[in-house]
């Protein structure tokens, strides 16, 4: 007892330390508007309360130097009245004629662009935190942020407006954000806390705050300062309805057969409603997600495992920080075609929870995986889906979550899936996870891929991972361990029945040479099936500067590596280098990234080694301020090292893709995508049946007016083709679409 006792006492001792060396929280204010002021979104500052709001005006680079006072002052005011809070921007600027404001779309305020951003923590727990950016030029971009993993996702949009004016000595903006959007606790008490950080490029990446960060920071929103003066705020919301609507047009012509057309009318209405202001209740009937946005297009003909793409449907992003963890058992990618949905999300300062379910129509697949890569079931019978996770925030350092998934389908079983984790960050450098599961699943496949009821199959998951971030090293240990019948079919799952120890470790060598950093590092890894035998192993050296103009360069030396993808028990050695660079080089070029591993890589259906290369791009280039062009290039091919009949190349596969947008203004814009992707194989070479080329292509077209975040209209048209030369197989499908999405309230008002 005694033992525990002396170590509880030392427990305490380095929590009170670190207290005293955190930085000291100085609490900013907002004022209330008076009778009779009122508030114009015009970006001038001109309204009387900025005057009487005091500003955070003490702001800090972290970047490239971090604890020195920022060049660039910048002076930021709170106000509110009984429906919104207003933010006030002065970002003075020692040469405005080198200021960066472009037109971007909703979200695109990127770093390569001079914006104010404000981290707003309204529940006061400093775990997470909803994020709102203004640039310059008075564009938007929001989201969430999550402290427990350090992640930022643009994928959540809120109601709010932003407007922005250059001036002589740099520019001022103003935001207005509804207390709708503010996911605050419920009562008079509140406890908000705010982060105040401006972006600004020119030869080096500037990045300030109001209070002092170190560049090295493990956490973000922990160094939040409270904002007082917030009384009368609402305490629930109007009911908001947005009804959608989509006339559609489509032809499917498959070569030789005779021509599918159809017309749709697609009708919809997503509901939100806050009872109370903690409490957000969302529904949505017969939603439509589809003809806005496509998915960028990956490489697929030389991979083992499934490929995950992010979520972009509205419904699906209320708190969708909720869904992390370290085990990915949320993924609402997996409901393919809802027909129905409801959700409830609730916020408070010691716990957050949300609950989902939606009814989906299936057409999509059931990732099942194993340890050599992810086999995948049809998802031909509709299903019932739920989700549910909560976090409870025990003390400052710890916190405790819990998930429990549901995929009922009909007629043909389940999968279930529950688990229990743990975030314990001791002191600003350090992070503790852990994450403990469970699946039960009757939803199994039969001879034909379908799904169907069978015995029940259990197993389980674990994780825990430690990562620390000084000021000269960083360490990140993994260890995980995913059960052979695990599954998660609500979740991205793509591989299972492993152990996997994963170790980073990161040396700083500070600034020799000029350079902005220079580090030296290892990636170690070692993945084994459960009976032991290698899946994946590697020790990787390499190292990674940082320059001007936010350029990094990555060299990493990959010798020896192991790589099984067959079931026959021998791992394929193979040996790479790798070399990465990005930066933001000029107004016109305000963002570059390349990379390419060249080498041994693996020929994944043959199960042997070529020689090839991996070479991967994408680019931002503005020839004008209203224009912004993103091409992207992901390309790769493998050469048979052995002798051969004829050619060499035993698979070359590109995936292609330019976006280009013009902005008529800030509210309307016109859209296009192409995008093309090809497979070429020798078939000689191949140790089965397969063709000689498949090849996709793809343009849409699209007209944009978004007069708020639920206001949209889109008119556009997509062309689609596919071909197998070879097999004379040639498919087109063409779609015109029209798509209004406009609130009930707007929409009456018109008339009343």
């Amino acid at each position: 007892m005694a033992h525990i006792k002396n170590a509880l006492s030392r427990v305490t001792r380095i929590f009170a330390l670190v207290s005293l060396l955190s930085p000291a929280a100085h609490a900013l204010e907002a004022v209330k508007l008076t009778t009779g002021e009122s508030f114009k979104l015009d970006g001038r500052l001109d309204e009387g309360f900025w005057s009487r709001a005091k500003p955070a005006d003490k702001f800090h680079d972290w970047l490239p130097r971090d604890n020195t006072p920022s060049p660039f002052p910048t002076e930021v005011r709170f106000a509110f009245d009984g429906e919104k809070l207003y933010v006030g921007i002065h970002a003075k600027d020692p040469n405005p004629s080198l200021i960066r404001a472009p037109f971007v779309r909703r979200d695109k305020v990127m770093g390569d662009q001079d914006f104010v951003g404000v981290l707003i923590d309204p529940v006061g727990s400093k775990k997470f935190a909803q994020f709102f950016r203004v640039s310059a030029n008075g564009l938007i971009a929001d989201g969430l942020f999550n402290d427990a993993n350090t992640s930022e996702d643009f994928s959540p949009d809120f109601d709010y407006e932003g407007a922005a004016q250059l001036t002589a000595d740099g520019w001022t903006a103003e935001m207005a954000i509804p207390f709708s959007s503010l996911r605050y606790r419920a009562g008079d008490a509140q406890r908000w806390n705010v982060l105040i950080l401006r972006g600004t490029t020119r030869e080096q990446l500037h990045r300030a705050a109001q209070v002092a960060i170190p560049r090295d920071w493990n956490c973000l929103v922990c160094y939040a300062e409270p904002l007082t003066g917030l009384v009368g705020l609402p305490a629930t919301n109007p009911l908001s309805v947005v009804p959608q609507f989509t006339v559609a047009s489509r032809r499917d012509t498959i070569k030789g057969r005779a021509n599918i057309r159809e017309n749709d009318v697609k009708a919809g209405v997503d509901v939100k409603f806050r009872p109370r202001a903690d409490t957000v209740i969302d529904a949505t009937l017969n939603p439509d997600f589809s003809q806005v946005e496509l998915d960028t297009p990956q490489l697929t003909g030389n991979s083992q495992f499934a490929l995950f793409f992010t979520e972009k449907r509205p419904f699906f992003l209320e708190g969708a920080d909720l869904f992390d963890a370290p085990v990915n058992l949320i993924y609402t990618r997996s409901i393919t075609d809802p027909a129905w949905g409801a959700r409830a999300t609730q916020r408070n300062e010691g716990l957050e929870y949300t609950v989902l379910t939606a009814k989906d129509d299936g057409k999509g697949l059931v990732l099942l995986p194993n340890p050599l890569g992810t086999n995948f079931a049809r998802q031909d019978r509709k299903s019932q889906a739920t989700f549910s996770r909560a976090r409870a925030h025990v003390t400052d350092e710890v916190t405790l979550g819990g998930i429990i998934t549901d995929r009922t389908y009909d007629g043909a079983g389940h999968n279930r899936v529950a688990s229990a984790d743990v975030v314990w960050r001791p002191n600003a450098e350090q992070r503790l996870r852990a994450q403990l599961g469970q699946s039960w699943t009757t939803a199994l496949p039969d001879a034909n891929g379908r799904l169907a009821q069978g015995a029940s199959r259990n197993d389980h998951s674990a994780f825990v991972d430690w990562f620390h971030n000084g000021v000269t090293w960083n360490h990140y240990l993994q260890y995980e361990e995913m059960g052979k019948d695990f599954r998660a079919d609500n979740g991205f799952i793509s591989q299972s029945g492993f152990r996997e120890v994963v170790y980073e470790g990161r040396y700083k060598l500070g600034t020799p040479f000029g350079f902005n950093e220079f580090n030296i590092f290892l990636n170690a890894n070692r993945k084994l099936d459960i009976d032991g035998r290698v899946l994946y192993q590697q020790a990787n050296p390499g190292i990674s500067i940082g320059a001007s103009r936010a350029t990094f360069f990555t060299f990493e030396y990959r010798p020896n590596q192991l790589v099984r993808v067959a079931n026959d028990g021998v791992p394929r050695k193979r040996d790479q280098v790798f070399f990465a660079v990005e930066s933001q080089p000029a107004n016109w070029l305000p963002y570059v990234y390349a990379e390419i591993a060249r080498g041994d890589r693996v020929d994944v259906a043959n199960n042997r080694i070529g020689k090839g290369v991996y070479f991967g791009a994408n680019a931002r280039l503005r020839p004008t301020n209203r224009i912004e062009i993103e091409p992207r290039i992901d390309d790769a091919w493998i050469d048979s090292i052995e002798s051969t009949q004829g050619g060499k190349r035993i698979i070359h596969e590109r995936a292609l893709q330019m976006l280009g947008i013009y902005h008529l203004n800030a509210q309307d814009s016109l859209r296009v995508i192409w995008q093309r992707s090809f497979v070429k194989r020798s078939p000689s070479l191949w140790n089965f049946p397969v063709t000689a080329a498949d090849r996709q292509q793809t343009v849409s077209l699209v007209y944009a007016h978004r007069r708020s975040l639920n206001a949209t209209i889109y008119l556009g048209a997509t062309a689609g083709r596919s071909q197998e030369p070879d097999a004379s197989f040639q498919r087109d499908q063409r779609e015109v679409f029209a798509k209004v999405s406009w609130p009930l309230e707007r929409l009456l008002s018109r008339f009343f």
